[in-house]
């Protein structure tokens, strides 16, 4: 039998360079840091910073990941929504067809 991979350690991303999760990494915190700069500031919106920051970082990396679960954990209204978020994602998807995939229709262009 053969053993399942060692976790990489890097939260949902698959294995990427380490250059590229470099710069993921820091366009994360960066947004993350405009959006409450933003959120103290009249003339910045914000929270579109801050939401995107938050969603490259919830995927690059399992700090944050584990920040977020504790957070909601001590809010259970938060936990209830983000459950049943996750269980409409997870009813919506299509399953994916096996095999290869149908060439495309001749183009009869005369």
């Amino acid at each position: 039998m053969t053993d399942p991979p060692p976790p990489s350690g890097r939260g949902l991303a698959r294995n990427r360079h380490h250059l590229v999760r470099l710069a993921l990494l820091t366009l994360g915190w960066s947004m993350l840091a405009i959006g409450l700069v933003g959120g103290l500031l009249p003339f910045i919106q914000g929270w579109p910073f801050g939401v995107a920051g938050a969603v490259i970082l919830y995927v690059e990396s399992r700090w944050f990941q584990r920040k977020i679960r504790r957070w909601r954990q001590r809010h259970p209204r938060v936990e209830r929504v983000w459950l049943k978020l996750r269980s409409w994602r997870h009813g919506r998807k299509k399953p994916r067809p096996s095999g290869p995939r149908p060439a495309p229709p001749p183009d009869d262009a005369g």
